[in-house]
Formats: C-alpha cells, sequence, structure tokens
C-alpha cells in the first residue's frame, strides 16, 4: 500500500492560498481563478510497483485579456510569445508543485533489483502561462508555456513521504530506497497546444473532441507527445479537458461568471502517444553513477474516466493504462487518478 506525500503538499497549500489574495476582479468572458489537487496511486486500482504516487497543487490565477490596456510583467511575456497561427485572446500565470515516486515491482527486498527500475523521487515547481484563442477558422485553441525547477534525489522527501505513513499506518516499510537516485537538479521547459473541437447534441447535451501534442526539453524528461481526448456529457465546461498530472497540457478551465455557472457531467477516454528521447526516472541519473535500466522510447497510454462539474468544485476520477518504460518490464503499468477543482 502507497503513502500519500504530505510534506510538500502542505507547503504548497499556504503558498497557493496566499496567492488567491491577488486575484483581479473577472470579466464575463474571463475564466476566474481555480484551485486544481491531484492524487493519483496504482493502490487505486490494486497494483504495487513502478509509478507509485503523485500528488500536484496547482493554482491558475484569473484570466486578463489580451487587449487590457494595463500592463503586466507576464502579460508582456504572453504578447512575445509566438502564437503559430491562433489569434490570442487571453491569458493567466499559473503555478504548481509536484511529487512523484517510482519504486521497483517488489519493495521488500533491500538490494538493486537490475532487471527493475531504481527508486527514484521527483519534487519540481512548475511556472506556466496559458494563453487561450482561435484560430483563423473560429477553432478554440491552449497554447501552453513551463519551466520546472526541482530535485530528483533524497531532496525530494520521497523515501520520507511513503515510509512515514507507512509507518503510521503499520504498514511494511520499502526497504530499497538505500538504492535511490541522487540529488540531481530538475530544470525543464514545456510547450503544449490543444484544440477543442464542439459539436452539439441535444439540447444541453453535447460532445467535445480535444486533440493536443507538446514537447519537454529538461534534465529529468525529454520527450515529443501527440494524442487526442474524447468526451461526451451534460452541459459540458469552458475548458480544454480533463489532465492527469504530467500530461503534456494542464488542468485548466475555472468559472465565466455567476450568470454561466452551471452543474454537469461527463465521460471522456483519451490515447496518448509519447516518444522519450531521455528519462532519467528509468536511465538513471545524469551526473552520477547510478542504478538504471534501458528505456523503452515509445509509450502509449490510454485513459477512461467520468467527471462532475459544479458551480464552484469540479470532481473526477480518471483510470489509466501506460505501455512499458523500460525493456525488461514484465507488463503494462495501470493506476487511478482523482483530482479536485475549487473555482471561485
Amino acid at each position: 500500500m502507497k503513502a500519500l506525500p504530505i510534506h510538500p503538499v502542505a507547503f504548497a497549500v499556504a503558498s497557493l492560498l496566499t496567492a488567491t489574495c491577488l486575484a483581479t476582479t473577472s470579466t464575463n468572458a474571463l475564466h476566474r481563478p481555480v484551485l486544481n489537487v491531484w492524487l493519483e496511486n496504482d493502490l487505486m486500482v490494486r497494483t504495487d510497483q513502478h509509478y507509485t504516487h503523485g500528488s500536484r497543487i496547482a493554482y491558475l490565477a484569473q484570466e486578463h485579456s489580451l487587449s487590457e490596456s494595463e500592463l503586466r510583467w507576464d502579460g508582456d511575456i504572453a504578447r512575445w510569445l509566438p502564437s503559430f497561427g491562433m489569434i490570442p485572446t487571453a491569458w493567466r500565470p499559473a503555478f504548481a508543485i509536484t511529487q512523484n515516486i517510482y519504486t521497483p515491482r517488489d519493495t521488500d527486498i533491500p538490494t538493486v533489483i537490475v532487471d527493475e527500475r531504481p527508486y527514484a523521487g521527483w519534487l519540481y515547481a512548475t511556472g506556466s502561462l496559458l494563453i487561450r484563442g482561435k484560430t483563423k477558422a473560429g477553432t478554440d485553441v491552449l497554447d501552453y508555456w513551463a519551466m520546472n525547477l526541482g530535485v530528483v534525489g533524497p531532496a525530494s522527501l520521497a523515501e520520507q513521504a511513503q515510509n512515514g505513513i507507512h509507518s503510521i499506518r503499520d504498514i511494511a516499510e520499502a526497504q530499497g530506497w538505500d538504492n535511490q537516485l541522487h540529488n540531481e537538479p530538475d530544470i525543464g521547459i514545456r510547450y503544449g497546444r490543444g484544440l477543442r473541437y464542439s459539436a452539439p447534441i441535444r439540447g444541453d447535451w453535447s460532445s467535445d473532441f480535444l486533440p493536443f501534442a507538446g514537447a519537454q526539453l529538461g534534465t529529468v524528461q525529454t520527450f515529443a507527445s501527440i494524442g487526442t481526448q474524447w468526451r461526451i456529457g451534460l452541459r459540458l465546461p469552458d475548458d480544454f479537458g480533463w489532465r492527469s498530472i504530467d500530461d503534456v497540457l494542464p488542468g485548466s478551465g475555472g468559472r465565466l461568471s455567476a450568470e454561466h455557472a452551471a452543474r454537469g457531467f461527463y465521460f471522456f477516454f483519451g490515447v496518448e502517444a509519447r516518444y522519450y528521447g531521455h528519462n532519467m526516472l528509468v536511465e538513471g541519473n545524469l551526473l552520477h553513477d547510478s542504478h538504471s535500466v534501458q528505456i523503452q522510447p515509445l509509450l502509449g497510454e490510454f485513459k477512461i474516466g467520468v467527471a462532475y462539474s459544479g458551480k464552484h468544485w469540479d470532481l473526477a476520477y480518471t483510470h489509466m493504462v501506460r505501455s512499458k518504460e523500460f525493456r525488461t518490464q514484465e507488463d503494462a503499468d495501470s493506476f487511478g487518478s482523482v483530482s479536485v477543482a475549487f473555482k471561485w
């Protein structure tokens, strides 16, 4: 059974709630602030291996119109970034803190398991800009620009988070954390683009087709990604789909205005193909000698889930199946994700 990391999350809650005081007054066309929280764990699907837990808290600030006369430094950056054919209409800054935990399949063995992935913890902060607009043909577009700063290794607090909760719950501790990856910095930049094609069905029922693509260049992971999500439901929210922690696009959305607030729900499924040029969490440290296994560069992922969209909060559960991440991996992995969005 896996632990739910609490140390970085507690710190993030205090920081992000303080940041909400900076939100400005919204208009009908702009999204208000939203606080997104994710917990992902393989315990939800009764497995105990590999990507074993992830937690993230993300604060998306008030959206601003690109036509506003007031100047802000982050707005200047949004105007400066390339639009790649999009006609931008709004932008918003965002901040997130994430902790992911990775272990081999058997956590009762204290020595290195040569054909299994290494123990690793990854703790990082992400600063980002989300820019919303339309193509010349009128299709909704979301661009995501982000930078990660963090650490892989003991400083990520993964061992303390996992075994601390195990001790409280009287569960056997994972025995191999002495073999985890060494401390090394995480520096990464990411760009992603999502599109939204909406189709009415009947009354308040509709569906969205949400293709996306993106790439990341970093010390921990370098990859390119392409995929899509499809959803169908009652009163779909004005966002670009529900996302898991390491999706190339973030969770977005938030309330537009009181008159636009409406309760609804939807079902969704998605597929993604990702090609890795580098993955420290599998291949081992860049600057130190460490345990490593040979990466499986092409990764596939399938997800299916259900989401409730309310006036002040959203709730979703997603089941994910991920293909093999390294050559000697025996089976694909699966895990569950519970996520909540609190909207102002």
